[in-house]
C-alpha cells in the first residue's frame, strides 16, 4: 500500500513540477563554468518500481538553454536491495551510500526512492 501511495504521489508531483518547468531535473554535470548538462524526468509511472522517461539539456554559464535532447531516453529504476537502474536491458547496481551528484545513477535512484512520504 505504501509504495502504491508513494508511487500516486510522485506521480501527480511529477506531473505538476513537469507543468510547470517541462522536467524534473535529478542530475547536473558542470563543465568548466560555462557549461553545465542536466538530467531531468519527463514522465514515466510505476512499474519495476518506476520505469521513467529521462530528458537531457545543457545549458550555458547564465543559464540559457544551449540544447535539448528530443529524444525519449527510458529507464527503470527499482528501489530495494539491490537498487539498481535498468536502461534497456543492461542492469546497473546503485551504490546507495555515494553523496548526491557523483553518479546520474544513483542521482536518478534517490529522487525517486527517497521522495518523502507523509
Amino acid at each position: 500500500m505504501r509504495r502504491v501511495l508513494l508511487s500516486l504521489i510522485l506521480c501527480v508531483q511529477s506531473v505538476s513540477m513537469s507543468a510547470a518547468s517541462g522536467h524534473v531535473v535529478f542530475h547536473t554535470a558542470s563543465f568548466g563554468s560555462s557549461r553545465s548538462v542536466s538530467l531531468g524526468l519527463a514522465g514515466g509511472g510505476p512499474a519495476f518500481d518506476f520505469d521513467v522517461v529521462i530528458t537531457l539539456s545543457e545549458f550555458d554559464g547564465g543559464g540559457t538553454v544551449i540544447y535539448r535532447d528530443g529524444g525519449r531516453h527510458e529507464a527503470s529504476v527499482r528501489c530495494v536491495s539491490p537498487a539498481m537502474v535498468r536502461i534497456n536491458s543492461a542492469d546497473y547496481t546503485v551504490d546507495v551510500s555515494a553523496r548526491s551528484g557523483t553518479d546520474w545513477k544513483h542521482d536518478l535512484w534517490a529522487a525517486l526512492c527517497t521522495a518523502p512520504v507523509s
